[in-house]
């Protein structure tokens, strides 16, 4: 018996596992390698991971043409950096024999990251890899863009630095989506303005102002357009400008851990296949944090080291104790800050609601493409009374709506909010006039009283009621002499801001309006806010400043002339 028939033996009779599939896993896992396939190693660059067992030229190249395609996209949609959230790791295999049993060419999220296998010298994906990069790196758009854009990359050519945007695929798969953005994104007509489009799509522009700001069209006009395109069949290339990447010069081929290559290879299979493959790599190296993970041994994962965000955010969801579980979204977002969602729960962990609001406005702003974060945002805001942010969060939650039944949803809270925003702006304006009338009731109060004062004064009657010693306030006065350009209503007081004849604003306060003296018959004019036109007058006041209302004085007397 050879040491391979040994090792799949031994590997059956431990998980007791059938299946092709299983079984090859369980053989590259356990049997003795072939000669020069024994050891993985790894380039990395920007958000992309090549693994190879097919030497490190193959990994460079790979990963090369990976940065140049990452590269050439982010010219063409006007986002030079894009990423996605997770890494990208690809599992590069030498040839298409080494690779059966494994889905070439299909990506899939595993643990904390994206992963895919693929074969030396073969076509990578580019396809999928581009709706990967736009659900990501960009805000909600139309669905026939990011399928227009990820059928025009999958015919990308490059060569080295040279890099070729727009050969057309087979002709069953040049659908209306694929035509309108070659026209928009390769035509020396609309090439480099389909970023226009996508920034203004982006901050949620009109539709048709969207078009016309990028293209000077209708978007009727570019459909017409884009149809007699696609029948003409005449379709050119775009040169774009190659990244200056030298691969031997700028990426570092490094060692991988054989437990690491095991279990990434584990994250490439599907069900009961990769469960098996987990337990082989516990079985054959120990606790790896990795596996442990797959498993969904979450907190074994975290007691052995795991640097996953992922791994610490499901952890934190199965903790009972909240301070815990606060501290494990906390390390899961510092592991991952461009992820959203461990933002998010620690927002439902937050006691007080602006820290809620801010958390929920952090994850909305890291993951635009979340309807349900925006709409949690604008809840949050409409319950603390900001009635303008909570319509953009609303805004900003229907333009980020997966189905058209979500979309109406979200726009008739919107319209809710929008009918509550304009109660509360009622509510508001009749309350200011309230205020108003009476001020001017106490300020009209004030002069009937000191007119009486007056009156009893000239007749030598003595004044009813109980003889109140004089008191000199012992106070400084000083006295203004110019125009009330406006009154500030502030609750029971009042704010007078004067432009004195030398050119001089004086800001005075009315403390207590039943104590102020109106002579001249000025008390109609004093309404809140700007006095049109502003009144001359001579005010008389108590040399008191008030640093917190921005006053130098108290009103005693004021005198419309």
């Amino acid at each position: 018996m050879t040491a391979l028939e040994a090792g799949l033996r031994r590997a059956r009779g431990l998980y007791d596992c059938h299946g092709d599939v299983v079984a090859l896993v369980l053989l590259m896992l356990l049997a003795p390698p072939a000669p020069g396939a024994e050891r993985w190693s790894v380039v990395r660059s920007g958000p992309f991971e090549v693994y190879t067992a097919a030497g490190a030229r193959a990994g460079r190249l790979a990963l090369a043409d990976l940065e140049q395609f990452r590269h050439a996209l982010g010219q063409v949609i006007g986002k030079p950096e894009i990423a996605p959230v997770w890494p990208v790791r690809v599992m590069l295999l030498e040839s298409a024999r080494d690779a059966r049993g494994y889905p070439v060419g299909v990506l899939k999220q595993r643990r904390d990251g994206w992963i895919m296998a693929a074969v030396k010298d073969q076509r990578l994906p580019l396809a999928r890899l581009t709706r990967t990069l736009l659900e990501s790196g960009t805000g909600p758009l139309p669905e026939w863009v990011e399928r227009g854009l990820a059928a025009v990359f999958s015919t990308l050519d490059i060569e080295r630095t040279r890099v070729t945007l727009g050969a057309p695929p087979p002709e069953g798969e040049r659908t209306p989506e694929w035509a309108k953005t070659h026209l928009l994104a390769v035509t020396p007509e609309y090439g480099g303005r389909l970023r226009v489009l996508i920034s203004n799509l982006e901050q949620g522009a009109d539709w048709v102002a969207a078009y016309r700001n990028a293209f000077e069209r209708t978007p009727q006009q570019i459909e017409e357009e884009a149809e007699n395109y696609r029948r003409a069949g005449a379709f050119g290339t775009r040169k774009l400008t190659g990244a200056p990447i030298d691969p031997e010069r700028d990426y570092r081929v490094r060692d991988v851990d054989p437990a690491q290559a095991a279990a990434l290879l584990a994250d490439l299979l599907e069900g009961e296949g990769a469960q098996s493959a987990y337990r082989a790599v516990l079985n054959r190296f120990g606790k790896s944090p990795e596996a442990l993970e797959g498993l969904e041994m979450y907190e074994e994962a975290v007691a052995a080291g795991s640097t996953s965000a992922r791994c610490h955010y499901e952890y934190a969801l199965r903790l009972a104790d909240p301070a815990k579980a606060r501290a494990a979204l906390e390390k899961a977002a510092a592991l991952n800050p461009r992820w959203g969602a461990p933002v998010f729960r620690l927002a439902a962990l937050a006691g007080a609601p602006a820290e809620k609001a801010a958390l929920l406005k952090k994850a909305a702003a890291l993951e635009p493409r979340n309807a349900a974060y925006w709409e949690a945002l604008a809840e949050a805001l409409l319950a603390a009374g900001d009635f303008t942010e909570a319509g953009k969060a609303w805004a900003a939650a229907e333009r980020a709506a997966k189905s058209y039944a979500e979309r109406e949803r979200l726009r008739i809270a919107r319209r809710r909010v929008e009918t509550e925003r304009a109660d509360r702006a009622e509510a508001e304006r009749r309350r200011q006039q309230e205020e108003i009338r009476r001020l001017k009731e106490k300020m009209l109060e004030n002069i009937r009283e000191a007119e009486q004062r007056v009156s009893r004064a000239e007749a030598g009657a003595p004044p009813p009621g109980k003889v109140v010693e004089w008191w000199d306030d012992p106070r400084p006065k000083g006295k203004v002499q110019g125009l009330l350009e406006r009154v500030d209503c502030l609750g029971a007081q009042a704010r007078v801001a004067i432009r004195s004849s030398d050119g001089r604003a004086v800001a005075l306060l009315i403390r207590d309006p039943s104590q102020v003296v109106i002579l001249g018959g000025g008390e109609k004019a004093l309404g809140c806010g700007p006095q049109k036109p502003p009144r001359e007058v001579m005010v008389e006041y108590v040399t008191q400043a008030d640093a917190k209302l921005k006053t130098s004085g108290e009103v005693t007397v004021i005198e419309f002339r």
